[in-house]
């Protein structure tokens, strides 16, 4: 059984992405974990809670950092709504948990080390700070995938950035750092590929036409991006990063290409702050802490999203 913790900002991918862990047959979330990102903690905490509602999973929820680590954080709200979930308004009453998000991941990670699979969904402010409470997390931890980056500066936010790491370049520099330093790896899924693996507006229809509670709910809190990719930046292909992320996690053999490099952050460039700069050529001599995903069985993620919404 492949088991999750599952940190995230929702945002309508983020739910997209955690409908595929809920519908693997392989796979069990053990735990979310929240942090700010796509919209403020007192949205996504809710978003994730509703999630679960229309899954009808019991899943516990942490709510964890609000702000990143240094700067105040940047939304996205413009394009997923000020709610995060396209402006649908949609509320639950389902309890949070008391437990801050870091600390339940370092707790969880201690209780059964090696057994869990981290899957990073949005800003790393969370898991930064679960590094400065125990700094050996990285060799507890099975597997860590994070949908962080743009590998070759063709960004979504600041010109060269993805937003995950845009919204707090510190918590990424530490969490990459520290996979460094460990001689371990993060399985990187980043916002180019999540390009090279967008969905049709044909795919989207199809989704709607399996008329089912769950495709219907996609559909409802994805249309606000839907129109924003269309209205904004002028194409009908949207790039649901996170699905791309979760298909990674949920099944190691959909990667068909990678490569093996050191990542690190831009932190002060006025341009760049928050870029992540790959070294390709391994002349640095810095630790490998990147696992940079490539290329993915492209047809298999549509068949892991259709059985999201079915």
């Amino acid at each position: 059984m492949n088991r999750l913790i599952i940190d995230t900002d929702p945002g309508e991918d983020d739910a997209l992405a955690i409908m595929m862990a809920a519908a693997h047959p392989t796979t069990q979330i053990e735990a979310i974990t929240v942090a700010a990102g796509n919209v403020g903690l007192h949205h996504t905490s809710n978003n994730v809670a509703v999630i679960l509602d229309r899954l009808g999973l019991d899943i516990p929820i942490y709510p964890g950092c609000k702000n990143a680590l240094v700067q105040s954080t940047h939304d996205a709200s413009h394009a997923h709504g000020m709610d995060g979930l396209g402006n649908s308004g949609l509320k639950s009453d389902r309890p949070m948990q008391t437990t801050h998000g870091s600390v339940e991941l370092v707790r969880r990670a201690n209780a059964e080390p090696g057994e869990l699979t981290l899957v990073t969904l949005g800003p790393l402010t969370n898991i930064a700070v679960a590094l400065h409470l125990d700094p050996d997390l990285p060799h507890k931890l099975k597997r860590v995938v994070a949908m962080a980056g743009a590998v070759t500066g063709h960004g979504n936010t600041n010109v060269c950035t993805e937003f995950n790491v845009f919204a707090d370049p510190d918590a990424a520099h530490v969490v990459f750092e520290a996979w460094g330093s460990a001689g371990k790896m993060i399985e990187v899924a980043d916002w180019e590929l999540a390009t090279r693996n967008g969905f049709t507006k044909q795919d989207r229809a199809g989704w709607v036409a399996l008329n089912t509670s769950l495709s219907a709910f996609f559909a409802e809190i994805s249309a606000h991006s839907n129109r924003f990719i269309e209205e904004v930046r002028g194409r009908t292909t949207n790039y649901f990063a996170d699905p791309v992320a979760m298909a990674i996690a949920l099944e190691p053999d959909i990667v068909q290409q990678k490569e093996q490099h050191h990542c690190g952050i831009e932190l002060s460039g006025g341009l760049s702050r928050g870029q992540t700069i790959v070294d390709w050529l391994d002349a640095s001599g810095r630790p490998t802490n990147a696992e940079i995903v490539l290329e993915i069985d492209h047809d298999r993620l549509l068949e892991l999203a259709i059985m999201a919404q079915g």
